[in-house]
């Protein structure tokens, strides 16, 4: 029995030091607001091109965005989002059976 104990023990402690560190490096990443500058620019051919590498000298309409780079969530925070929709289809599903119980009655 002790041994299940301790290995319960270690993978929570496990999983709890995984969310954690994920948490951290993400909004770690998240608070320095990675900046990034998009372009786009016309080709010897016409064709529009949108990156964010500079263009090729002898490019035609450069224009330059600025923007912020996209950084995943954390892991926690997906769960969350996940446990919150998951509790409330739970309880939309439990407020249909009642209203049909309830029309059942009448």
């Amino acid at each position: 029995m002790k041994k299940v104990i301790i290995i319960v023990t270690i993978l929570v402690c496990g999983t709890a030091g995984f969310l954690y560190y994920d948490w951290h490096v993400q909004t770690k990443e998240m608070a320095a607001e990675p900046k990034i500058t998009l372009y786009s620019w016309t080709d010897e051919n016409g064709v529009k091109h949108f990156t964010d590498t500079a263009p090729p000298q002898g490019a035609r309409d450069v224009q330059e965005t600025k923007g912020n780079k996209y950084v995943e969530p954390p892991l926690v925070v997906k769960i969350k989002h996940k446990s919150i929709a998951v509790y409330e289809w739970i309880i939309s599903k439990i407020f249909k059976q009642k209203e049909k119980k309830e029309k059942r009655k009448k």
